[in-house]
């Protein structure tokens, strides 16, 4: 298992627990990401969890995940973008 993958499952678990709505209380679930990638960082630095990479960009691409629209909220964020298609998987 990838680290941001242990660490989105961290965040979602924390979500359940203290009842926030992602979409909604979004300042409270920016605040538990950034708790949970730092808490994350040092547990990796101590050799427990594989290494998490860039903290900023884990940070981001969690909060796409957990309070976004996953893959494709960079999309929805890139003002160039005028459309998006989705197709079914192959």
């Amino acid at each position: 298992m990838d680290a941001l993958r242990i660490v989105e499952g961290e965040v979602r678990e924390l979500i359940r627990l203290r009842g926030l709505d992602p979409l909604g209380e979004t300042a409270a679930v920016r605040r538990l990401v950034d708790e949970a990638v730092v808490d994350y960082d040092e547990r990796a630095l101590l050799g427990a969890v594989p290494p998490l990479g860039s903290l900023d960009v884990a940070r981001k691409s969690l909060l796409d995940s957990v309070a976004g629209f996953g893959p494709i909220q960079p999309l929805l964020d890139d003002p160039s973008i005028e459309e998006i298609w989705l197709n079914a998987p192959d």
